[in-house]
């Protein structure tokens, strides 16, 4: 404990950080703060994207994106289900087209509560265009802080999305399904 009439003495940046940190905390409202916090100043110091929600000065853009994608997960990740008004709310603030949520929610078959995993999974295939490619898409945005090689999920989750997104699709059979998730399991 210091003694009365020390002065500390702090970096100079130390201000600016901070209010840019509450600035973006602010602006992203995230459920679980501490987790972000987390997520937020691993991401500065590796000068990686800030996991920060979009607002109006940013650049428009009339697509999901990776990054859109990962302000959503922040948000809505900490439940498991989570209501359309909620999603609707989050795709909004981030200025995302209508046409593409409606088309989501057609695509999943989603009801007025949806799965936030599921939903999660048909943006990421939309953003990938295939399983591989939206599977990779979903463990980097599980693990914004982690490398690629690093970015795994627990194997329970990866089956889950797997077989989710392979039975929307319809062309992946069964024994393909199976086949593929013992492979990984035994690696």
């Amino acid at each position: 404990m210091s003694e009365k009439g020390t002065h500390l003495a702090f970096p100079p940046e130390l201000p600016g950080i901070l209010k840019q940190f509450i600035k973006d905390a602010i602006r992203t409202q995230p459920e679980d703060l501490l987790k972000w916090s987390t997520f937020y100043f691993t991401a500065l110091v590796q000068g990686r994207p800030l996991p920060v929600t979009k607002v109006p000065e940013r650049v428009y853009t009339s697509d999901l994106t990776p990054e859109a994608l990962t302000a959503m997960h922040l948000q809505l990740s900490t439940k498991s289900t989570v209501s359309k008004q909620e999603v609707h709310t989050a795709w909004k603030s981030l200025d995302l087209p209508d046409d593409l949520l409606k088309h989501i929610y057609k695509v999943g078959c989603f009801g007025e509560e949806l799965a936030w995993i599921e939903f999660f999974a048909l943006c990421c295939s939309y953003i990938g265009g295939t399983i591989k490619n939206a599977m990779v898409h979903a463990c980097r945005i599980m693990n914004p802080t982690s490398e690629l090689s690093e970015a795994c999920v627990p194997f329970e989750t990866f089956c889950y999305l797997y077989k989710y997104l392979a039975v929307v699709d319809g062309d992946v059979p069964q024994w393909q399904m199976d086949r593929a998730l013992t492979y990984l399991e035994t690696q």
